[in-house]
């Protein structure tokens, strides 16, 4: 058997030694690449030798080159190794002698080896070919975790026969976990990928996994589709994609796209335009499975017009969002979005929600628990406390058209009573709170008008989130003090008494309401807070201050934050924020009696802070003898 530990151990010494010397993520590849190569063309036995460092001249290069290219197009007819000649020439180009040097240390191996032992080392090198990647790129891209493509594949319902299309195929991981998964082979798969370095390895890799690389192509899948059919693209029984992040895309040329496929809206980014993209590619009764950031689920236009479109068409299947979890490169959260053009027809107009808490699982096998949990809860199809439900499009228009689960699914507290709470009030007929208020930013100082000359200008407390006391309190002397001559300016943020105060980026449940400060004095809001101005001839501003100061407000508030590595509020997701109708007359009952309860309190911890400083005292009396004695007596202690 191939020792893999050894194997591993000398690759990475030579990935080591190549990153020392070039620092190249192309030569990285590179090495793996020729590895491939020779693995392929040998079926070498991978033994534990020393690494030697050799150059050789170019001619020769090409030569041993052209001679692997030769004896593999006679063995895989489907992989076109010109291509595979050239982009090896362009890699090894500034990095000859470590190209030789992976040559030459496979090159020591002679053995033979079967095939299943060969696919075995396939594996392996596979991963560490990803892992490599991950550790290498300088772009701030990353895999997502392998349980992603486990789920992925999970929700997909592939069958024999059918073709599996991935329009950004990447590594083709779901490719491969699909032939490891099926006891029936080759899996049909198809697909298009930019990269042409990495498109000629997974076209080789796939062929040792028995997974036929005949529908894989190089090229800009967006820009220059290759699977089409006349003025359309090419029609697959299922999509599954994990598409790249960070994509602008100008708006021109996708309005004007020859194929017609992003008639649910126009894209700005790369995710919404490879899933339109696969939705076009779709046979009548297909299913696309995509990966996707959560910030595409829940932002305004244009996303949000695509997602409206999807929904109200009816495509939309359900989303499963998964908590965050460790990257080597990014924090970035991500959920599963499905879309279906066969619902069951007990599944259409309504869309299953997954919302996933990281509690929620087994912390001894998370992967494990996480992809079986996914899974089931996909296949069920029921509403579960604390981690789905389903949802109909209206309400979705009451949230516009967010496909975000954790807007639609709230997370229980492991307490009972707050459960309770919060089960008891979600129940209740609701009200958004753009309907009983206004709902403002704050500014950055740095956008005010600013003067230094005190006559005549506005003096004004600028607020920050700081300054919002863990008691709900306002900290006025905490607060900036600036000098505003634009009257109008100050209006626009200024806070009057019963405004409430959230803080909006970084620590989302601070929260507080405005008191009457005195005559002259003016409170406004700096950067990163939020005013809610409640209309009180439709609701008591004090009812929805305590709303969202309990575990049920705080709750709903960690439920509409978005962002990755800091959670933040906009204004737009508060006014979507569901509150109960209160009763007026139960109100005025409730706050008689609490502020009774408050005054008690308060009468207690006062008490409380003078026993705490008597019994200081004693403890002082321990060290600090009484000035009434004599000081001959205090000397001798006696």
């Amino acid at each position: 058997m191939i020792d893999i530990k050894e194997f591993q151990k000398n690759l990475w010494s030579l990935i080591s030694l190549l990153r020392d010397k070039t620092g190249s993520e192309r030569a990285v590849r590179g090495v793996f690449g020729f590895i491939w190569l020779k693995m392929l063309s040998k079926k070498a036995l991978l033994k534990e030798s020393p690494i030697p460092v050799t150059s050789s001249r170019p001619s020769k290069r090409y030569a041993l080159l052209r001679e692997e290219a030769d004896h593999l197009s006679g063995r895989y007819p489907h992989i076109p190794f010109d291509e595979v000649l050239v982009s090896a020439r362009n890699i090894c180009q500034d990095d000859s002698i470590f190209v030789d040097t992976a040559l030459a240390y496979i090159e020591g191996a002679i053995d033979s080896v079967g095939r299943e032992e060969m696919r075995e080392t396939a594996r392996a090198i596979y991963d560490l070919m990803t892992r490599a990647f991950e550790e290498t790129n300088r772009y701030g891209l990353a895999l997502l975790p392998q349980l992603f493509i486990d789920i992925m594949v999970g929700v997909l319902d592939y069958e024999p026969e059918m073709v599996v299309y991935d329009p950004a195929f990447g590594y083709g991981r779901p490719f491969k976990c699909l032939s490891e998964r099926l006891s029936t082979r080759p899996v049909k798969i198809a697909g298009q990928e930019i990269d042409r370095e990495i498109c000629t390895l997974t076209k080789v890799i796939m062929e040792v996994l028995d997974v036929c690389s005949e529908g894989l192509g190089c090229g800009d899948t967006l820009g220059s589709p290759l699977h089409t059919q006349g003025y359309s693209v090419s029609q697959f029984d299922r999509v599954i994609c994990e598409p790249p992040t960070g994509m602008r895309l100008g708006r021109e040329e996708l309005e004007s796209d020859s194929y017609m496929r992003f008639i649910y809206g126009i894209p700005r980014t790369g995710e919404w335009a490879f899933i339109e993209h696969g939705i076009s590619s779709l046979k009548k009764n297909g299913k696309l499975v995509s990966s996707i950031q959560n910030g595409s689920l829940i932002r305004e236009l244009p996303d949000g017009i695509i997602r409206q479109n999807l929904v109200k068409h009816d495509l939309v299947e359900a989303v499963i969002q998964l908590p965050a979890l460790p990257s080597n490169i990014s924090a970035l959260k991500s959920s599963i979005l499905i879309i279906n053009k066969d619902k069951p027809e007990a599944r259409k107009g309504s869309v299953l929600m997954v919302s996933i808490s990281r509690e929620m699982l087994d912390r001894k096998r998370l992967e494990t628990s996480l992809v079986s949990l996914a899974l089931d809860t996909y296949a069920r199809w029921k509403e579960v406390d604390n981690l789905s439900r389903i949802v109909s499009f209206s309400e979705m228009e009451t949230h516009r058209f967010s496909l975000l689960p954790s807007v639609y699914v709230m997370e229980i507290p492991s307490s009972r009573e707050a459960a309770s709470l919060i089960r008891a009030i979600s129940r209740l007929p609701g009200i958004r709170i753009g309907e009983i208020a206004t709902v403002s930013s704050g500014t950055d100082k740095g956008r005010l008008k600013t003067t230094t000359e005190k006559a005549g200008a506005l003096k004004v407390h600028l607020l920050k989130i700081s300054d919002i006391e863990g008691d709900g309190e306002l900290n006025l002397e905490k607060a900036e003090t600036i000098y505003v001559e634009d009257a109008e300016e100050v209006e626009r943020i200024r806070l009057y008494p019963d405004d409430i105060v959230l803080s909006a980026k970084g620590t989302i449940d601070k929260i507080a309401q405005v008191g009457e400060y005195g005559e002259g004095i003016i409170l406004a809001m700096g950067a990163n807070l939020l005013r809610i101005r409640v209309d009180p001839g439709k609701y008591p501003a004090r009812a929805l201050y305590e709303l969202l100061n309990s575990e049920y407000g705080k709750s709903m508030l960690s439920q509409i934050s978005t962002g990755t590595m800091i959670r933040g509020l906009s204004v737009r997701n508060v006014e979507n924020i569901k509150v109960p109708k209160v009763d007026e007359k139960r109100f005025l009952e409730y706050s008689k009696t609490a502020e009774k309860l408050r005054r008690e309190i308060n009468d207690l911890k006062a008490k409380i802070a003078e026993l705490v400083k008597a019994e200081k005292k004693q403890f002082n009396n321990l060290f600090i003898q009484d000035k009434a004695l004599p000081q001959n007596q205090k000397k001798t202690g006696e």
